[in-house]
């Protein structure tokens, strides 16, 4: 009997072994599943912090960028109010030397050396203004152009009709923006009427 027991002991404990072996088995399997589910996890979240940390990196770079940008923008232009200021000074400068003839007597020295004077003068304070990327552009010959152009009045010529005959003030660029336009006359092109008249 006691030998049946032993025995009969012996098979139950096997079976509980197993059955424990079993047991831990199923549940380092589970543990490793669940381990498997977090890495996964893990891995999506990272990827999710890279690419916000990516795009963040992104919209560092844009905005920087942009400040570069906005500010050569306002240096390029902080000289508007200066330019602006000083185009009366180019207005009389340009009137004054309109006036000088254009056959001066040889031997009056003392005025030569005022007008070639004046002219180096002029031609400074274009090269300061330049230094300062302000620039004049001439409108004479060209096609009128409501952008950088201020129609004053309209007049037959034998220039194209819509193109510039006389410029009364100059006009001004500041970079690529306007900064004054010029004061034009457009013609009107030939005076027809005028003409049948002449040929009768």
């Amino acid at each position: 009997n006691e030998k049946n027991n032993n025995k009969e002991e012996k098979k139950i404990n096997i079976k509980d072994n197993v059955s424990n072996k079993a047991k831990n088995n199923d549940q380092v399997a589970s543990k490793t599943k669940a381990s498997v589910n977090e890495t996964e996890e893990l891995k999506l979240k990272l990827k999710k912090l890279e690419e916000n940390v990516l795009r963040g990196l992104a919209e560092n770079e844009n905005l920087r960028k942009r400040h570069q940008r906005e500010l050569e923008e306002a240096l390029k232009y902080a000289n508007k109010n200066f330019g602006i200021g000083l185009l009366t000074v180019s207005d009389n400068f340009q009137r004054a030397m309109k006036f000088i003839p254009e056959k001066l007597p040889k031997d009056n020295e003392l005025l030569t050396n005022l007008i070639a004077g004046m002219q180096a003068i002029e031609k400074e304070f274009y090269d300061v203004f330049e230094k300062h990327g302000i620039t004049r552009f001439s409108s004479i010959n060209q096609k009128f152009n409501p952008d950088i152009h201020q129609a004053v009045s309209q007049t037959h010529s034998n220039i194209k009709e819509g193109f510039v005959l006389e410029e009364l003030q100059q006009g001004f660029k500041i970079g690529d923006r306007l900064l004054r336009p010029a004061m034009v006359v457009v013609s009107k092109g030939p005076n027809l009427e005028e003409k049948v008249k002449q040929d009768k």
